[in-house]
């Protein structure tokens, strides 16, 4: 009987022990990522991750992000001029700021004479951040970029979380209406724009009202992010 209630008990601890393994095993890490906008400031989701609903009509990210490129992506209303802040700590893997802050349009470009292109989707200004782990994050149609963060993309420097990365705006293909793209997704060397992945957020506002983390299409969040330095 000292032999059964024994195996019984240990049988038991293994039991809770199992459990323990697979609820922590279960439960989502904390997302390292913040709003890529100073702390306080509200700003909305223009467009969202694409997702359908039941009958398989398009219920988010309906207008270009609709494809594996783009399909985890956000769109933010930030208006002109808005510092945009790095969500994560990393280094510069890409840079470019060597359009004009009003050189957007259309997926053709605008009218003759315009100085666009129909690739006008590649004539904009971006940074990415290559964050060590295989993953990089895009900003993408600024209007400007950090002096200190052209400096880095040449040092190697590392960049801080909240670290300013430089102005919002509409650069490229935007129908010239001013935004962040902003979108995590995998690292290739010497490609700035590849396959977007699932990226939640911790911000207070955000986690409150979507348990996943992840900002829905339409609505507006303040951010946590602190911002370090100067776009200019």
């Amino acid at each position: 009987m000292r032999w059964k209630r024994g195996t019984a008990i240990a049988f038991g601890v293994l039991v809770v022990l199992v459990s323990a393994i697979a609820l922590g095993r279960g439960r989502a890490e904390p997302s390292v990522y913040e709003l890529p906008w100073s702390a306080g400031e509200r700003y909305a989701v223009l467009q969202g991750n694409s997702r359908f609903d039941d009958s398989h009509g398009c219920a988010s990210g309906c207008s270009t992000h609709d494809d594996d490129a783009m399909r985890f992506a956000f769109d933010f209303a930030l208006p002109d001029g808005t510092p945009v802040l790095a969500a994560r700590a990393g280094t510069v893997a890409l840079v470019n700021g060597n359009w004009p802050s009003d050189h957007c349009g259309g997926i053709s470009g605008s009218v003759a004479g315009s100085g666009l292109t129909r690739v006008v989707g590649n004539e904009t200004n971006f940074v990415e951040i290559d964050h060590g782990d295989g993953t990089s994050a895009l900003y993408l149609h600024l209007s400007q970029i950090s002096a200190s963060i052209q400096r880095k993309a040449t040092t190697g420097a590392r960049v801080q979380q909240g670290e300013v990365l430089g102005l919002s705006g509409k650069t490229g293909y935007t129908n010239c209406l001013p935004h962040l793209h902003f979108q995590i997704e995998t690292s290739v060397k010497a490609d700035w724009f590849t396959t977007s992945l699932p990226v939640s957020f911790a911000d207070h506002d955000v986690i409150s009202r979507t348990t996943d983390g992840v900002p829905v299409e339409g609505a507006s969040y303040v951010s946590d992010n602190v911002p370090i330095g100067s776009a200019l």
